[in-house]
């Protein structure tokens, strides 16, 4: 599989956990009612998931990362690159899955820690990759 390939498929990956994770937390209303859970329930399932997918790509990603790129510096392309596939993903699923029930519109504050989640997401992708790419600290320092 070439180089742009895994680069994409791995950016793909990248904007799935934000992606579940946003779109589960505006949707406890649309899986509480179509599960017959209570909202308790489905918070503490949404938490799990959560912490799941964050071990997950703690320690999934950056083994992914140099099994597939092999640590190489063109690498940090997908941590730009994630951007469309999420914007992708929100857009076929507002499309497909419209919101026809007015009770199951999300709370406003949702919105407010969507916003947070993908404000600090790109600085632990960064963290994440920086592990991945095995980048020493005298390689970043220039010595």
């Amino acid at each position: 599989m070439s180089f742009f390939i895994r680069l994409n498929i791995l950016s793909f990956l990248y904007a799935w956990f934000p992606f579940a994770g946003i779109e589960l937390m505006a949707n406890v209303y649309r899986l509480s009612r179509l599960t017959g859970w209570g909202l308790d329930h489905v918070n503490v399932m949404i938490l799990v998931f959560f912490f799941v997918g964050l071990l997950l790509s703690g320690f999934g990603f950056p083994k992914l990362l140099r099994h597939w790129l092999g640590g190489r510096k063109a690498s940090f392309f997908s941590l730009v690159l994630w951007i469309p596939y999420f914007i992708i993903l929100t857009y076929i699923v507002a499309a497909w899955f419209p919101i026809m029930n007015p009770a199951d519109k999300p709370n406003p504050v949702t919105g407010l820690i969507a916003i947070a989640v993908l404000a600090l997401y790109p600085f632990y992708l960064a963290i994440v990759h920086l592990f991945g790419t095995g980048v020493s600290g005298s390689e970043r320092s220039g010595l």
